[in-house]
């Protein structure tokens, strides 16, 4: 059997729910493709440093993450990007002047600043931890990982994204993240001297988008938006339903 790259998602894809349930099934899955002797990684739009400790969790070291900005091989970083900085600044200047509530993650970690105590109040939740600190310059900072928008659907369409790529997760927030795990992919293929051709990728969400493309195979789950799936050369079962592991059998891969 030819040797495959296999790049899953995680959430949706993964697991699913607030708990990150890994299915059991998906768990042998992996486990039957790395005994294989195929290559298991992860393709998230999650920060690096949350993405890794989730990795982890399911015996998983390599991964692209932040959208593919970044790339972990083997539980060391080789390179991870910040998204264009002249252009954050010029964002962060416009919602400011429109008074709209923000955040930035300038550092690998779990936490976002913010000048004030209005983006706070304006978001229902968050798993990352929020600095309120007055003195925070965003045009003084070297990288910006992450922006986070607290605003509404409705409110969106009066804010010019420029050239930033945006998603939203939530009804109160959006946020403006890398979205190219292709180009991520392709690092990590690079990294490798593995050929394009041999990739598998799965995905369920809006930000997979960008790598369903025509160089290598992609797998919608089931519970995947409508987008997606059209874009898919195969759609399986939902997370939750064994997707992972009915693929993979389909295929011949495990």
């Amino acid at each position: 059997m030819d040797k495959k790259y296999f790049f899953f998602d995680i959430d949706g894809t993964l697991c699913y729910g607030l708990s990150r349930t890994v299915p059991a099934s998906t768990q042998a899955c992996l486990a039957q493709l790395r005994a294989a002797g195929h290559f298991v990684s992860i393709a998230t739009g999650r920060l690096q440093k949350d993405a890794l400790a989730i990795a982890q969790r399911i015996g998983i070291s390599t991964l692209v993450a932040d959208g593919g900005n970044s790339v972990t091989l083997n539980g060391r970083l080789l390179s991870m990007e910040s998204l264009p900085v002249p252009a954050c600044v010029r964002f962060i200047r416009q919602l400011e002047q429109k008074g709209i509530p923000w955040a930035a993650v300038i550092h690998n970690e779990l936490e976002q600043v913010t000048p004030d105590g209005r983006y706070r109040r304006a978001i229902a939740r968050d798993y990352f931890g929020i600095v309120e600190d007055p003195a925070f310059d965003y045009t003084a900072q070297p990288a910006f990982y992450k922006l986070m928008v607290a605003c509404s659907p409705e409110w969106e369409s009066s804010i010019d994204f420029g050239t930033l790529p945006h998603v939203r997760y939530t009804p109160d927030r959006l946020m403006i993240e890398p979205t190219s795990k292709a180009d991520g992919i392709k690092k990590m293929m690079d990294a490798l001297d593995a050929p394009y051709s041999d990739v598998v990728v799965f995905g369920d969400g809006m930000n997979d988008i960008q790598m369903f493309g025509d160089q290598w195979f992609s797998i919608a789950m089931g519970n995947a938006c409508p987008e997606l799936k059209a874009l898919a050369d195969y759609v399986t079962d939902r997370c939750d339903r064994d997707g992972i592991w009915n693929a993979c059998k389909r295929f011949g891969w495990i």
